[in-house]
């Protein structure tokens, strides 16, 4: 069985992610932060943790505001999804931090 990942949908959870969570996006980038400034930082386990952390929370709030009452949010961004998403999103805070922009406690 093939599984084809829908790249407009972990695009969609990206955006949704980055930008309706703040909650949750600043938390991750505060968790991160310490991560990089450490120099502990793995960006495998980033990935996993913004997945985790940051990217479920989002599809399940996305499916909640923007889903129907027969679709789960599981369905809607299935893992592959979240992880391709988790791993934009590691990126740009790769990104960030390699600039001097932290999240700081």
């Amino acid at each position: 069985m093939t599984y084809t990942i829908d790249t407009e949908a972990a695009r969609e959870l990206e955006l949704y992610a980055v930008n309706f969570s703040s909650a949750h996006y600043n938390s991750v980038g505060k968790t991160l932060s310490k991560f990089w400034l450490n120099n502990t930082f793995d960006l495998d386990r980033a990935i996993g943790y913004i997945e985790r952390y940051l990217c479920t929370p989002a599809a399940k709030d996305y499916q909640r505001e923007y889903g129907s009452l027969t679709t789960s949010w599981n369905s809607l961004f299935a893992k592959p999804e979240r992880l391709v998403a988790a791993e934009a999103i590691a990126k740009s805070f790769v990104n960030e931090f390699k600039l001097d922009n932290f999240w700081l406690v």
